[in-house]
């Protein structure tokens, strides 16, 4: 399993009621096999409940949908081999826009 987490997570408000995930690859020597997805986990800060994806790597972006309007979302990810997932990165905090969208 991987001794890093994915590196220079970054997220966008693409909508009131969305964010764009982004991330960089684990450090190479820190992978430790062949990375086979990504977990990313989110919350609303205020009351939210805990709320995992997975994505498969290559892929490195996912967009959380269905999010509430102007609300702080805290986000951390975590990369995973054959061998089971590997430390979580330090949370980021993204609030989605204002508006109707």
């Amino acid at each position: 399993m991987p001794s890093a987490a994915p590196q220079n997570v970054r997220g966008h408000n693409t909508s009131s009621t969305s964010i764009l995930v982004t991330w960089d690859e684990v450090p190479a020597s820190e992978q430790r096999g062949n990375i086979r997805y990504y977990t990313v986990t989110y919350k609303e800060t205020m009351e939210g409940v805990e709320v995992s994806k997975r994505v498969d790597s290559p892929i490195r972006s996912v967009e959380l949908i269905g999010l509430k309007r102007y609300a702080k979302y805290s986000i951390r990810m975590s990369a995973a081999t054959v061998k089971g997932e590997g430390p979580v990165s330090v949370p980021i905090t993204v609030s989605t826009k204002q508006g109707s969208k």
